[in-house]
């Protein structure tokens, strides 16, 4: 899922988590960083743009490289960040507010579903502590998300997740949902090569997938999304017969697609509509 791009600087970021530090020379010192910082985040940037993150050498972004700083990689990462911008009651946590809203209807980008509750550093903090209050390093995620991707970079392109500012996967049908003929029906999901995508994508799709248990996830809500029609297509079935069931599942498969692209659902119904063991009565779980 693609996001809009922030629409705070990070330069405007780096200076709101700043405004409630009272110790002149403290302030002084993290103020002679923020050329540093700015030039680390248009190098992140130009990288992020064409998905080459891995190759950024994350003792770039460590202000102890530079003997004329003063601040540590700790200052920026832990006093900077989690005290001066996601700390509930600091000067940056406006812009920590803004970046979240930023995922449309407040669902994490990053799984498809989950709400968004926090923000994840896509390349973490720990190591590229000058990113550490870069809106287009912070992405709107849920706890889930944040949890499974843990402080890992990239240290190969096909290790890199897919990078919401950046990039949308959602503009084919890259899930392969199979529809598992067992009493009660369910579905499983895995990832098919499109055509015409590039097989480092395809891999870095992959990963993604791996990484953020979305096959787990999405098999959970189909499989409550399946429980919740059954009295439909109960219906369809006893007037109709299979095709009906059938017609009504593609109408929903195509629906699916046309709101949100090629993800879990349009997969999921399409899948369901192709199986004629599902159409003839597997839905109620006793084929016919």
């Amino acid at each position: 899922m693609r996001i809009p791009l922030p629409r705070v600087s990070s330069r405007e970021s780096y200076a709101a988590c700043l405004e409630m530090i009272k110790d002149p020379e403290t302030k002084e010192a993290y103020e002679a960083a923020i050329d540093f910082v700015e030039n680390c985040v248009l190098q992140f940037e130009r990288h992020a743009q064409t998905q080459d993150l891995h190759l950024l050498d994350s003792s770039d972004f460590r202000p102890e490289g530079d003997s004329e700083l003063a601040i540590t990689s700790k200052d920026l990462s832990e006093k900077l960040y989690t005290d001066r911008m996601a700390h509930a009651k600091s000067s940056g946590r406006r812009i920590y507010d803004q970046i979240q809203l930023a995922a449309p209807n407040g669902v994490c980008p990053l799984c498809g579903i989950r709400r968004v509750t926090t923000l994840d550093h896509y390349l973490p903090k720990a190591s590229f502590a000058a990113l550490s209050v870069a809106p287009l390093n912070l992405i709107p995620a849920c706890s889930d998300c944040n949890k499974f991707k843990l402080d890992v970079a990239p240290t190969i392109k096909e290790e890199q997740t897919l990078i919401p500012y950046f990039e949308d996967a959602s503009d084919v049908q890259w899930l392969r949902c199979d529809v598992i003929t067992e009493k009660p029906a369910t579905v499983w999901f895995t990832v098919v090569d499109p055509p015409h995508y590039p097989r480092i994508l395809i891999n870095r799709v992959r990963h993604h997938f791996k990484v953020f248990r979305l096959g787990e996830l999405y098999a959970h809500h189909a499989n409550t999304d399946m429980r919740s029609i059954r009295m439909v297509l109960r219906g369809l079935f006893e007037n109709l017969g299979p095709q009906g069931v059938k017609d009504y599942l593609k109408d929903h498969a195509q629906s699916a697609y046309e709101a949100e692209g090629g993800r879990w659902k349009s997969a999921m119904y399409s899948a369901l509509a192709e199986s004629d063991w599902y159409c003839r009565g597997g839905f109620d779980a006793q084929a016919i």
